[in-house]
């Protein structure tokens, strides 16, 4: 009973994942991308926390791999508001914004991963 709750909480996560990670690239709104980044970012790092958690304290390289999975989400983060702070985002077009789309959308896939075994 529990193992097939476990796997649709999967099956929600992964699904709320990819939806989101496709409508991050395809939504042409500025302000509501911009929320769905953040929301996406604070996701990615809430899988990292769920992987981090569900090992024992003696798997330290697994843990060290799920937390540099978290690391990946924080770092498209201050990619993010780097950028906007030394406003090159609006000179250069959307180059800039994309690196820190990819490092988020890489954090949430290789989470998803960790958790269902495969990484």
């Amino acid at each position: 009973m529990a193992i097939g709750i476990f796997t649709l909480m999967f099956i929600l996560i992964s699904l709320v994942s990819l939806i989101g990670i496709l409508l991050l690239f395809l939504w042409k709104d500025g302000a509501g991308r911009e929320t769905l980044f953040y929301l996406l970012a604070v996701w990615g790092l809430l899988i990292a926390v769920c992987g981090i958690t569900s090992l024992p304290s003696n798997y330290t390289v697994s843990r060290l791999v799920s937390f540099s999975f978290g690391l990946l989400s924080a770092a498209g983060l201050f990619w993010h508001r780097n950028m906007e702070n030394r406003g090159q985002a609006e000179t250069s077009g959307k180059g800039l914004h994309t690196v820190s789309f990819l490092l988020v959308s890489a954090s949430i896939l290789l989470g998803i991963l960790k958790l269902s075994g495969l990484v």
